[in-house]
């Protein structure tokens, strides 16, 4: 199996620390057997994140396209992400809420799309999954093309930051984000929400666009570490690597990549040398100097 691991590492320093003090035995003996091999992303300011370019490569495509992968779709459609946020608006700026703090039900992001439906309706072409409450997808024939490979950030990117950074340069977006907004104003939801002094949703985040080639990554993503990380809990993000580290990393891996906000790397099982056997068996990995170069 090859497993892929989202969120690895953080540059936070305080997560950082986290790492340093955390044992995480299976992972170690992972690392002393497999190779350093393929490296991908570049820093923690491009849009979109090490392991949706890992990704991307594995199914040999030029340009991520989590939104299709998300759907499981062939090329027919593009597609992209959606999610509802709450921009909160603070002393230092506007900060983009992560979707999970929401905590929408599945109901009520039911009504929130219902009216969003009206700025991308189905009878112009456009076809909606709700993938879960705070991830939905809408996909068309040709409306998302002239948007496809654009530097659109990825949700991902800019849940629990300022949002300055990361807001689109392509107009449609914007135009869309903005209608969407209004929208949303006033809608009974909302009212309902801040009676009960709950976050409103008060836009939404559109991202990850493109197609996808059909070709399967073989790869296992495993996800766990993504919301408690963006949500700044790192007690909830060291509970998730335990697990992991209990869990999936205790099985046998052909494959084993490790995705942080600038790189993700791939290491795999290769034929070593008598002296580079000698090595591994004698030099025991840096588990938490690993995930910190990522």
């Amino acid at each position: 199996m090859h497993l892929m691991i989202p969120n690895a590492s953080a540059l936070d320093e305080a997560a950082r620390h986290a790492l340093a003090g955390l044992a995480l035995p299976n992972l170690a003996a992972q690392l002393a057997r497999l190779s350093q091999a393929e490296t991908w992303g570049s820093d923690e300011l491009s849009p979109q994140p090490p392991h949706h370019l890992a990704e991307a490569a594995l199914r040999q495509q030029a340009e991520p396209s989590a939104a299709a992968w998300a759907v499981d779709a062939g090329p027919e459609l593009a597609w992209a992400l959606m999610s509802p946020v709450h921009l909160a608006v603070g002393t230092d700026g506007v900060d983009v809420l992560p979707p999970a703090a929401l905590q929408l039900s599945e109901s009520d992001a039911a009504r929130i799309v219902g009216v969003l439906r009206e700025l991308w309706p189905e009878a112009e072409g456009w076809q909606w999954r709700l993938l879960d409450a705070t991830r939905w997808a809408i996909g068309h024939a040709s409306a998302l093309d002239g948007l496809n490979g654009l530097a659109v950030a990825s949700i991902e990117r800019a849940a629990g930051r300022p949002v300055e950074p990361w807001l689109p340069d392509s107009r449609v977006l914007r135009r869309w984000q903005n209608e969407a907004q209004m929208l949303l104003h006033g809608h009974a939801l909302n009212i309902e929400r801040e009676a009960r002094r709950e976050h409103a949703v008060n836009s939404v985040w559109i991202g990850d666009i493109g197609r996808s080639n059909g070709q399967a990554a073989g790869v296992t993503v495993d996800p766990r570490l993504t919301e408690p990380l963006q949500n700044g809990d790192l007690a909830a993000w060291v509970e998730a690597w335990q697990r992991l580290d209990a869990g999936p990393l205790s099985q046998p891996l052909t494959s084993l990549t490790l995705c942080g906000e600038r790189l993700a790397r791939r290491f795999t099982a290769q034929p070593l040398s008598l002296m580079g056997r000698l090595k591994r068996r004698f030099q025991s990995p840096d588990v938490a100097a690993v995930l910190e170069a990522l």
